[in-house]
């Protein structure tokens, strides 16, 4: 699974693995409480209770999705813990370029990996407070060998193999994920948000677009002009005025098929 990895922490951790697994995010938690290393991994075959955002159900069917969680001790001030999410989508996003040379993956603020118009990837970090200071439990979900999707995903949700017609080895997706996300995480460290912010707005679909912010006390419209330095998303409304979103549901109007 982890042969050949050329990293220097991502994956050298402690290395938690079950055909079967509740959900790589509790596992990892579980991990940090109990004292494991910065890079260590909690990895799945089959996940049967993950969740994304929002507590929405992430749908992994067994041996066809990547799912893991990368445990992160970074050396970042607690209010910058956030960005762990931005480098998270970021390596994701550049592991399926790298594996799928093929395939043009975006970024949708603030955490989804899509192909076109669809969802491949989601994201949901989860912070753990300990005497030690926290740790970032990143939870990392990836379509990889999904030949359809039935339901409400069917016009939502795609997989590497949908994109490319042919069948991905999910192990060399997780090795360059575990790349892409060390450099990130050791960028994000050495320079804060700038360390990736270039990369990361050369793959986004959100910046530029009218988007919909939906949050639990209010709905607007408007345009999505920047991402600052703490990954907030700046939108100019329809009034012409800046509004610094923090937290909700951004859907990108004319690119998105979906809200999420």
């Amino acid at each position: 699974m982890l042969e050949d990895l050329n990293t220097k922490w991502a994956g050298k951790g402690e290395i938690a693995y079950e055909a079967v697994m509740d959900s790589t995010n509790i596992r990892a938690k579980e991990m940090a409480r109990n004292g494991a290393p910065h890079g260590s991994l909690a990895v799945c075959d089959h996940q049967i209770a993950g969740r994304g955002r929002m507590t929405r159900r992430w749908e992994t069917p067994a041996g066809e999705a990547l799912t893991q969680t990368l445990l992160l001790r970074p050396k970042l001030p607690l209010e910058q813990a956030q960005l762990c999410t931005f480098a998270a989508a970021l390596a994701a996003a550049k592991a399926i370029e790298e594996v799928c040379p093929e395939v043009k993956p975006g970024i949708k603020w603030p955490n989804d990996v899509v192909i076109g118009s669809k969802k491949c990837t989601g994201i949901l970090c989860e912070m753990v407070l300990d005497g030690s200071g926290y740790a970032v439990a990143a939870g990392v979900g990836i379509n990889i060998n999904q030949k359809a999707f039935e339901g409400e995903l069917a016009d939502k949700a795609t997989s590497l193999f949908m994109e490319t017609g042919r069948a991905i080895d999910r192990w060399q997706v997780l090795r360059a994920y575990l790349r892409h996300m060390e450099q990130a995480v050791d960028a994000l460290e050495e320079n804060g948000f700038e360390g990736i912010g270039q990369e990361y707005f050369s793959r986004s679909v959100t910046l530029g677009s009218r988007v919909r912010v939906v949050g639990t006390a209010e709905e607007f419209t408007g345009k999505a002009k920047a991402v600052d330095e703490t990954g907030a998303l700046i939108v100019t409304d329809e009034t012409g005025t800046d509004r610094r979103v923090l937290s909700g549901d951004v859907s990108v109007r004319g690119l998105m098929g979906y809200v999420d």
